[in-house]
């Protein structure tokens, strides 16, 4: 079977009490068809079909039957558990098929990677970025005008901030992150 195309929107994050929530709505073919909540405290993500109220219920149930169809064929995956590979006693990978929850989550997983380097491409503007690469965070130094402004008025007094920038907080694996600095004539 063919894998069907699977949009999420409206996608919202919240802290929770034991971590991150969020809810969003799931489009399959281009409908409405389920909307998905995580409130944060531990549990399993809520998943709700949309068929109640749709103008063409049967349709929506139909596409959902149809994903998970296409889940239910796909051959098992590694168990993963924050990105770690799960064994048994044995040594052996723990297996398990996809569910319905898992695709969502990874859905949400990716939808959240993509706005978090959204931000980070748009905060390069006018930050001095610096941290260890592929970290979840990151620390920046702030321009009230965007670099390439900056540049263009003072490049020296740039580079100047940008080599303290290096000298006091680039150590033990942290590195400027910014790779627009290059371009405005920048040496790190």
């Amino acid at each position: 079977m063919k894998k069907p195309n699977v949009l999420i929107k409206n996608f919202k994050t919240f802290q929770g009490h034991e971590g991150y929530g969020m809810n969003c709505d799931v489009y399959i073919e281009g409908v409405l068809c389920l909307h998905a909540h995580d409130n944060g405290n531990g549990g399993c993500l809520d998943i709700n079909g949309l068929a109640y109220g749709s103008k063409d219920p049967e349709r929506v149930m139909s596409l959902i039957r149809d994903l998970n169809q296409y889940l239910e064929e796909q051959p098992e995956k590694p168990w993963l558990i924050g990105g770690e590979q799960m064994k048994d006693k044995d040594g052996n990978l723990k297996m398990h098929k996809e569910t319905l929850e898992d695709f969502i989550n990874e859905l949400t997983y990716e939808a959240e990677r993509l706005k978090e380097q959204k931000k980070f491409q748009k905060q390069m503007l006018n930050c001095i970025l610096f941290g260890v690469p592929n970290a979840d965070t990151y620390q920046r130094y702030k321009f009230s005008i965007s670099l390439v402004e900056f540049a263009k008025t003072n490049r020296s007094a740039l580079q100047s901030k940008v080599d303290r920038i290096k000298s006091e907080y680039c150590t033990e694996g942290r590195i400027i992150l910014n790779t627009n600095l290059k371009e405005l004539g920048i040496n790190f």
